[in-house]
């Protein structure tokens, strides 16, 4: 914690505020990016940066005082307020400007954007050519459109319509009047969607207030804990919570059953406490009610993700009666992704340790929407074929390398997902590499098992974390 100073400081800052988030790599590409005279030309900043980054994270205050910050840049110069901040604002929007630099870096497809925005500016053919191949680009791609999909498509239509170097008998308005129709009639099913979720809050809320159940307890009160359940992380306010709404299961309708067990669901996944007390468990005997009641399965369709969830849990648990059966009388209600049933049966075997049935059944796997799923499939195949190498099948090493190396490239080619996702599917990647490494090596000894432990800790985002230290271990053992 800063310590409390009577000299004014900069720790609530806009400044410091985003510095702050700069991780260690981000400090020393920054120092790049002011160091470069395109950038920056005034030497001070730099002074500045470089005292900042000593101070770093910020926990001294008198690191963050104006007047000791100022001696250290100008000297025995007096101190000046306008010009210290002055010298502040230009470092901050020189953050901004890097943060801008590295977010595009990320987020290829809106770098793209940028580039052909330039272009229609500079030079027609360029700009063209960069537009046909992004256009082309978003038509072919495997997975899903969404909002920013359709949105960018309609925008690289119009400005090739709407530029004045266009022939304009030769401009494709069809495609821009199918362009815009894409956009509209996603935003407005998005609206009617929000529409409707909030007359349904409405209902709820308002509609059945005067609906008694035990003493005086109303539908809107049960709702009301529900909703209160995501405010706080308190197991036993969870069970009390719980066991009110099932007292009154038999008196709801099956829409409003609905509701609540989704909340139960979620706040069962989503808190930590809970997840500590109870594990997978409880989530698991909440979805099989919702199978049993038939509530999951809505205009004749159930979500992929509850399919899926209730697979993992319940092969997890070695419940395999109750999942197979459930995946053979619920597959037909899937709502456009037949490969969930392929991805649950790999699962099963994974959890059977079958390895070659679960490369058998992922090797050929081809999801709709393989922005979603062909991550869980590579990261389970990849396992796989790690599991097989120690084990003793040594023609699997090739096959796991080839694997993690299309794998990472797969993931930074991939626009979809958030870059916290990507970045946790990379650092797996390259962690499993190093850690089939120490497994092959000839000489194996503390030394890399330690340095591999200090990786598992520190490496964030990182999936799987639990599955590679459990491999660690058994390396260890083998080892020893």
């Amino acid at each position: 914690m800063i310590k409390k100073s009577r000299k004014k400081t900069i720790e609530k800052t806009k400044l410091i505020k985003l510095i702050s988030t700069f991780s260690a790599l981000e400090w020393k590409r920054f120092g790049r990016f002011i160091h470069s005279p395109y950038h920056n030309t005034n030497p001070q900043v730099i002074t500045l940066y470089r005292i900042l980054k000593k101070a770093f994270p910020f926990e001294v205050a008198k690191e963050l005082e104006q007047e000791w910050i100022y001696k250290k840049v100008y000297g025995k110069e007096e101190f000046k307020l306008s010009k210290f901040q002055n010298l502040c604002s230009d470092l901050y929007e020189l953050a901004t400007d890097f943060i801008v630099d590295v977010h595009l870096r990320k987020e290829k497809r809106k770098k793209k954007k940028v580039i052909i925005e330039a272009l229609s500016e500079r030079n027609y053919e360029l700009f063209n050519g960069a537009s046909q191949q992004l256009i082309k680009e978003l038509e072919t791609q495997e997975y899903l459109l969404d909002g920013d999909d359709f949105l960018l498509s309609f925008q690289l239509y119009h400005n090739l319509h709407t530029h004045a170097e266009t022939p304009k008998y030769v401009a494709n308005s069809v495609n821009l009047r199918k362009s815009t129709e894409n956009l509209v009639a996603f935003y407005e099913d998005t609206n009617i969607q929000i529409l409707a979720e909030n007359m349904a809050i409405e209902n709820i809320f308002n509609k059945t207030k005067k609906v008694n159940f035990t003493g005086k307890l109303q539908l809107k009160d049960l709702f009301q804990m529900a909703l209160d359940l995501h405010k706080n992380k308190q197991p036993d306010l969870y069970l009390k919570y719980k066991e009110k709404i099932f007292a009154n299961w038999g008196k709801l309708k099956a829409t409003h059953q609905t509701n609540l067990l989704v909340h139960l669901i979620n706040f069962t996944f989503t808190n930590e406490l809970i997840q500590k007390k109870f594990g997978i468990k409880e989530s698991f005997e909440l979805y099989k009610i919702g199978v049993r009641d038939q509530l999951l399965i809505i205009n004749g369709k159930m979500r992929d993700i509850d399919f899926l969830n209730i697979g993992l849990m319940g092969f997890g648990l070695k419940e395999m009666d109750w999942t197979d059966k459930f995946i053979e009388n619920h597959k037909k209600y899937l709502y456009g992704e037949p490969s969930l049933v392929t991805l649950l049966y790999a699962y099963k075997a994974n959890f059977e340790k079958k390895h070659h049935l679960v490369i058998k059944l992922l090797s050929q796997l081809k999801p709709k929407n393989s922005a979603l799923y062909l991550p869980k499939i590579k990261s389970l195949l990849i396992r796989a074929y790690f599991e097989g190498v120690v084990n003793g099948a040594k023609e699997y090493l090739s096959p796991l390398n080839y694997e993690m190396n299309s794998f990472k490239k797969m993931m930074k080619r991939n626009e979809k997902l958030s870059s916290i996702k990507t970045d946790a599917y990379i650092n797996f990647i390259d962690l499993t590499k190093k850690l089939i490494g120490i497994y092959t090596s000839k000489n194996q000894n503390s030394l890399p098992i330690k340095s591999f432990e200090k990786l598992l800790i520190n490496t964030k985002p990182l999936i799987l974390k639990k599955w590679l230290g459990e491999k660690l271990i058994e390396i260890q053992n083998a080892a020893s």
